[in-house]
């Protein structure tokens, strides 16, 4: 290894991600780079036993798969780097993804009064510790970000630092999840020691943040993270990520839909989907027909019927996510998604899939959305190191928790600040009430 990639590893950030899926627990170890560059070291994935889309089953199971592919990863770690090589090997930063169904999202507003003079970090750190002062019962805050201030009457102020008026007002996208899903989490990581704290993450946005790019959030967007058993929300309003939610309809359903349909069972109904599925019927195949071997005996199945019963599974996602979107509220009160919809996630790899959702557009009257839907793919020339190790389609929740590692950095130390102002404020009144 040369010299300069020494330096340039020694002084950057060591990250595990892990994955909570329902299908599979996936942990990623990787070196991040000032220049947002992302080098793989590390892989590891094990079938889940200890969750399903209800929850955690067993938490002795749970710990197990963490700890099995945790292991994977950190064996594959261990055979190119050291404590010279990498100091940070034994003291990760974890990032943990947290299934939709057990979060919550708040779109929260904080204030202060400004003194004489320019607004310092100081100040904004006072609106924003009183933003995330809200608590909301049985959960816990794990993500706070600004989208934008306002000081005095001027409106979605991008940074108010050194401005001068008599208010200033933060507007923060806050995501809670439930605390008992939290503690149980933190207590089957106990296979990997550190002395940091895990952080946790929505799947669905952390796959969000590393689908969307930068024009697609300034325009208004919405990202859906296909899983197995749910589909996560994530939508994008003037650069600012304003909804983040779930719908438990995912990949599943459509696989027990056809074994349902053909009498397979749930494992041939996937491979079959995955083989021969389509999202949309068309000429070229209406004909043909699949054929599965069980035992001695051969089943047929038309793949034109195949791809019917794929397209309807679809539709009844796409629907259930419409449903959700008509609840989300904007500044104007009226959602425009300018950038329309991308699609991500191991449910966004059955081929069509654009045209299948197109034509659901068309079909309710969304026609202005049917040319402007994106399939996401992970983008790999733009990673170093274990690349085939990352999947094309389900692997964008795994980058995401490492590309949101910054987010989740800038902004914890910006909470920490706001909480240091106020404990020192605190103590300095007690201080002078003491002494009175």
């Amino acid at each position: 290894m040369a010299a300069n990639d020494l330096n340039k590893i020694t002084t950057q950030d060591y990250i595990v991600s892990i994955d909570l899926g329902t299908s599979e627990i996936k942990v990623c170890s990787a070196i991040l780079y000032d220049d947002d560059s992302i080098r793989i070291i590390g892989y590891g994935k094990c079938r889940t036993t200890g969750m399903n889309a209800d929850g955690i089953v067993s938490m002795d199971k749970l710990k197990e798969n963490i700890s099995v592919a945790y292991n994977m990863s950190q064996n594959i770690v261990l055979r190119s780097y050291d404590e010279n090589t990498l100091p940070k090997i034994n003291n990760p930063r974890i990032f943990v993804s947290v299934p939709g169904r057990f979060i919550t999202y708040k779109n929260n507003t904080g204030s202060c009064e400004l003194r004489r003079g320019p607004i310092t970090e100081e100040d904004i750190a006072r609106a924003n510790y009183v933003a995330n002062s809200l608590k909301i019962k049985d959960y816990e805050l794990i993500t706070a970000i600004p989208n934008c201030y306002q000081v005095d009457s001027n409106s979605s102020v991008e940074d108010p630092l050194d401005m001068t008026g008599g208010q200033l007002r933060t507007y923060i996208h806050q995501v809670y999840a439930q605390s008992s899903f939290l503690d149980n989490v933190r207590r089957a990581l106990c296979c990997i020691e550190t002395e940091y704290a895990p952080e946790f993450v929505f799947s669905g946005q952390a796959t969000a943040y590393s689908a969307a790019d930068d024009t697609e959030k300034r325009f208004g967007v919405c990202v859906l993270d296909i899983g197995k058993s749910s589909t996560g929300i994530t939508v994008f309003d003037k650069g600012h990520c304003i909804y983040v939610g779930s719908c438990p309809y995912g990949g599943d359903k459509i696989t027990q839909n056809i074994a349902v349909t053909y009498g397979l069972s749930e494992r041939e109904a996937e491979k079959i989907k995955c083989d021969y599925g389509l999202a949309i019927s068309n000429n070229l195949i209406s004909g043909k027909a699949v054929s599965i071997k069980r035992n001695d005996q051969t089943k047929t199945i038309n793949q034109g019927d195949l791809a019917e019963s794929i397209e309807a599974g679809y539709n009844q996602l796409i629907m259930k996510v419409l449903t959700t979107l008509n609840e989300v509220n904007t500044e104007n009160g009226e959602l425009t998604l300018g950038a329309g919809f991308v699609f991500a996630g191991g449910g966004a790899e059955i081929r069509n899939l654009d045209e299948c959702v197109a034509k659901i557009f068309m079909k309710n009257g969304m026609s202005a959305y049917a040319k402007k839907i994106r399939i996401h793919q992970v983008d790999k020339q733009k990673l170093n190191g274990l690349t085939d190790a990352i999947d094309t389609y389900s692997g964008c929740a795994t980058l995401g928790l490492i590309r949101f590692s910054e987010i989740m950095e800038s902004h914890k130390k910006s909470r920490e600040q706001s909480g240091a102002f106020w404990n020192f404020k605190q103590k300095l009144a007690d201080w002078w009430n003491g002494n009175m």
